[in-house]
């Protein structure tokens, strides 16, 4: 009889944790290339398109002091990353279909005027 309890007991106890501890939904991340397994967040916006901005500006750079080097593809990517942020529907898109540096800064990035200030906006 005691035995009989214990095991109810522990039915109990089992089912009241089951049911206190919030089920989690699995996640699933899709992967191309090489590298750990593991789940990623998804990056969406403008922060989609850094990694191809960087490469882009890394491939055309003629630069050979690493340190400047990176300093300028930091700089040039961040001032890529602003202009985004004013529409990044549309500079997204247009990131995505350029394939050079001068492409991407005449076609996708607000002009600056011969003050050197913004010209143009993105958004008309």
């Amino acid at each position: 009889m005691v035995r009989a309890a214990l095991v109810t007991a522990y039915l109990t106890l089992g089912a009241l944790v089951a049911c206190a501890c919030p089920s989690k939904q699995a996640t699933t991340a899709t992967t191309t290339g090489s590298g750990s397994a593991g789940t990623e967040p998804v990056v969406t916006g403008c922060e989609s398109t850094r990694q191809k901005v960087e490469r882009m500006y890394r491939s055309e750079s003629t630069d050979t002091d690493a340190a400047r080097l990176e300093g300028s593809i930091a700089d040039n990517t961040a001032m890529v990353m602003n202009d985004c942020a004013k529409a990044p529907d549309k500079v997204v898109a247009c990131i995505n279909g350029s394939t050079t540096i001068a492409e991407l800064e005449k076609n996708c990035l607000v002009q600056l005027d011969d003050e050197g200030t913004d010209g143009e906006a993105l958004g008309k």
